[in-house]
């Protein structure tokens, strides 16, 4: 063959493998776009109905706190640091798990000493909590 002949000859565009590769291609992204699940199309049950009667078992939570000087406080209540018996601070906590077993809830106490507190004080703060028959008994640390 010429090179003249060559020149002059139209060049041709075969179709066929450029039909395959668009069809190869129209099946891949049909098949990977099927895979991804839309948020939409997530399935999910809700709850027929929400039953209002049943109360919510909450605890009751106290916290105690011990201050440095003997002073305790309990829900904004300041018991002296004269007062060794704490006659007044058992009263109370037993008013209070009264409270929670008449609302059929637990009854929590968390002591929180002061750093500097006498380790005497929370003898007796904790013998006020056995005296007034607390369960739920922690400690808790001021940051």
């Amino acid at each position: 063959m010429k090179f003249e002949d060559l020149i002059n000859k139209k060049a041709e565009l075969q179709i066929a493998p450029l039909i395959d590769v668009v069809f190869l291609l129209l099946i891949y992204f049909m098949v990977t776009a099927s895979l991804i699940k839309k948020e939409a199309d997530l399935s999910f049950l809700l709850p027929a109905e929400v039953n209002q009667t049943q109360p919510i078992d909450l605890p009751i939570e106290v916290l105690i706190e011990i201050r440095q000087e003997g002073d305790i406080v309990i829900e904004g209540m300041v018991f002296e640091r004269n007062d060794f018996e704490l006659d007044a601070l058992i009263l109370h906590l037993m008013t209070l798990r009264e409270a929670a077993e008449s609302s059929m809830s637990e009854m929590i106490v968390s002591i929180m000493p002061d750093d500097t507190a006498l380790h005497g004080r929370i003898v007796q703060v904790m013998d006020a909590c056995a005296a007034a028959d607390v369960k739920n008994l922690s400690f808790s640390m001021t940051l």
